[in-house]
């Protein structure tokens, strides 16, 4: 399965690269469903700060491992390498910052998903429904956090619906 998203935010290229590469193990700052992350791991990309992020969310736990961290090329890449259920076999989330102009950055969102077995057949269109959703979200969430410097409405409404997540995760 893919999904692809974009968006336009009101903030140049560096500054969105800022908080989508040299922030990333701070997405819970931002990120509807996240109620905790932190990076951590030897770094094994020139630029990347560490090789794994760890993420509290709204359906679990889960483990990233980045596959891509191109500061020039203002490319992300991450695989969820733990923490999705057994018929989901593969996860990557592909982030791309595109300079418009001075101003205004595009980011697009490229998620290839792989399912297995008869559960990943009978719950993959589920999965799919769910996942557009979350990155049509997470895009929101995105834009306003950089452009603001504060949670979405979205994000601050989730947080304080699952508060007991964030204690317990901190």
């Amino acid at each position: 399965m893919e999904i692809r998203k974009e968006i336009i935010v009101n903030r140049g290229v560096s500054e969105t690269w800022e908080v989508l590469g040299n922030q990333f193990g701070d997405a819970y700052k931002w990120a509807t469903g996240l109620y905790h992350s932190e990076g951590f791991g030897t770094p094994q990309l020139a630029g990347a700060t560490f090789n794994n992020r760890k993420c509290n969310t709204s359906f679990g736990t889960i483990t990233e491992e980045i596959r891509a961290f191109d500061t020039n090329e203002h490319h992300l890449s991450y695989e969820v390498i733990d923490g999705f259920p057994g018929f989901v076999k593969k996860g990557v989330n592909n982030w791309r910052l595109q300079r418009i102009n001075e101003k205004q950055t595009k980011v697009l969102i490229h998620f290839v998903g792989e399912t297995q077995g008869i559960l990943g057949v009978l719950m993959g269109g589920m999965m799919k429904i769910q996942l557009n959703k979350a990155l049509t979200e997470a895009l929101v969430d995105f834009k306003n956090f950089v452009e603001t410097g504060n949670p979405s409405p979205g994000k601050i409404k989730d947080n304080k619906k699952n508060q007991n997540k964030i204690k317990t995760a901190a």
